[in-house]
């Protein structure tokens, strides 16, 4: 695990983050080494507190992203699906069942509304980049 994740896990502890969400940006780059713009379709990187970090995102853009990931998971939804039932599957498959979920600052507000409704059982909270040991955009 790189430095940068390790510092990001110690800075989830004590904020009881059982995993954060990230969109693209600043920290997603800044964490993974993925440039990736932003869309009307969710490409999201799931940080949980212990196992392997995972980017979930659109499948037609597989290839593309595959290229860029090096160093996390990647799980695909298609077209048809609901982008935020496999960010929920995600959570599920590395055990998270409740808790608190953090969405970097910058995530959208369909983000994180999606999710809400396919996952109401956790508690999401906003999270700042400076408050997550990461540098600020």
């Amino acid at each position: 695990m790189t430095r940068r994740l390790q510092k990001l896990r110690q800075a989830m502890k004590p904020l009881g983050l059982a995993a954060v969400l990230f969109e693209p940006g600043p920290a997603m780059l800044y964490l993974s080494g993925v440039r990736w713009g932003r869309s009307e379709r969710s490409f999201v990187l799931i940080v949980p507190l212990a196992g392997e970090p995972v980017f979930v995102l659109p499948a037609f853009e597989e290839k593309r992203a595959r290229e860029l990931i090096h160093s996390a998971a990647v799980r695909l939804w298609q077209e048809d699906q609901n982008p935020f039932a496999a960010i929920a599957k995600v959570l599920a498959d590395r055990g998270l069942t409740a808790g608190r979920i953090g969405l970097e600052a910058s995530a959208r507000f369909f983000v994180f509304d999606g999710l809400r409704q396919q996952a109401p059982q956790f508690d999401y909270v906003s999270v700042a980049p400076a408050r997550l040991g990461l540098p600020l955009a």
